[in-house]
């Protein structure tokens, strides 16, 4: 008896002390750490995607450099994937798009700093600011210091995907 009543004054304190990630107030041992992504579109001024093989004009991977400058002007690949379009229920998304879960932040300032460097252009500088309550997520990109479009509908609810015009 003594063994179940120890259990059960374990498991009480374990649920009185845990916080989940939804309800704020912070992590706890038996929430899943999730990290910040990063999606990008990329577009021509017409809405044609330019991640999309079958288009003509269209960048590969190898034509994409994701990267963060070190100290020293060290130059530091970030791991990106290309995803295809997909769809959530009813609504569909169309392009496909450059996806990262390399983000670093400062903390004090909640911000990340990597480049983008496509074919032969001069690198776009991509300033994320993060949101840093609940889950963190992108709140907020600026491409060379101007403001980025920000998808919205149904899909931003669950996922944060920004565009890039060419």
């Amino acid at each position: 008896m003594k063994k179940f009543l120890i259990v059960c004054a374990i498991l009480f304190f374990a649920n009185v002390a845990c916080k989940k990630t939804d309800g704020g107030g912070g992590l706890c041992g038996c929430s899943p750490v999730e990290g910040p992504e990063f999606n990008l579109v990329i577009k021509n001024n017409a809405g044609v995607d330019l991640l999309n093989t079958g288009t003509a004009g269209a960048y590969t991977t190898d034509q994409i450099l994701l990267y963060r400058k070190e100290s020293g002007d060290k130059i530091t690949p970030v791991v990106f994937a290309i995803r295809p379009p997909f769809s959530y229920g009813d609504e569909k998304f169309g392009y496909n798009f450059l996806h990262t879960k390399s983000i670093r932040w400062n903390q004090a300032t909640m911000t990340d700093v990597i480049y983008l460097k496509i074919g032969n252009e001069e690198p776009y500088e991509l300033s994320l600011q993060l949101k840093p309550e609940g889950r963190y997520s992108v709140n907020k990109l600026l491409i060379n210091q101007k403001e980025a479009e920000k998808g919205g509908g149904n899909l931003a609810k669950f996922v944060s995907v920004y565009y890039l015009n060419k």
